[in-house]
């Protein structure tokens, strides 16, 4: 396995994870991943974000294919490079507060006919994330690395959830479940990747 690595004082690791259905529904699968899962939220993005995976399906002859696996889990070091290559490309990114107020309005856009509760509430969010923005430059630098974790900390801690008949760990447990904020953290990645070109 490919050694772990430090960017700005957080430890990066590659894990070997497995998934498996206990009905034999689906195949036994192997990944590499950036993500340590802990729960459904993290499972997902591991499952999304392998570039290396191996599957067995549940028949007799499931365990003839050994050799595949090794060349593809072998891989593993051509992925963790990129992916080193790629956060270290977003730590070597000076960004500007305004540049992070840009990636914010790019995520939330607010239409010109907006409401003046939809503008208070963006404003709010504004103020928030800046804040946020501001004590993670204490920690990693002003970076675009910085900016990355701020907006996954939001999404997965901060932003206001409307709990339907749940409490609001409750609400904010089924979100993560359901990966409904997976895409804006992949686009604010995105952006972040072509900000640091």
């Amino acid at each position: 396995m490919p050694r772990a690595h430090w960017l700005g004082g957080l430890e990066i690791a590659l894990y070997v994870v497995a998934f498996n259905s206990h009905d034999g529904a689906s195949s036994a699968e192997t990944i590499i991943t950036p993500w340590r899962p802990v729960c459904g939220s993290t499972a997902r993005f591991a499952l999304r974000d392998a570039s290396h995976r191996w599957g067995i399906r549940h028949t007799a002859g499931g365990l003839d294919n050994i050799k595949e696996a090794r060349w593809t889990l072998g891989l593993t070091l051509d992925y963790a490079k990129a992916f080193k290559r790629e956060e270290n490309q977003l730590a070597r990114k000076d960004l500007l507060p305004d540049d992070f107020h840009g990636l914010v309005d790019r995520l939330w856009p607010l239409d010109e006919d907006a409401t003046d509760r939809a503008r208070t509430f963006s404003q709010n969010r504004h103020d928030e994330m800046d804040g946020m923005f501001r004590e993670e430059v204490r920690k990693l630098g002003r970076t675009a690395y910085a900016a990355e974790q701020v907006v996954t900390d939001y999404l997965d801690h901060r932003m206001r959830v409307v709990p339907r008949n749940l409490s609001e760990e409750l609400a904010r447990a089924q979100r993560a479940l359901e990966g409904s904020s997976d895409e804006l953290k992949s686009k604010a990645h995105r952006r972040l990747l072509l900000m640091s070109r």
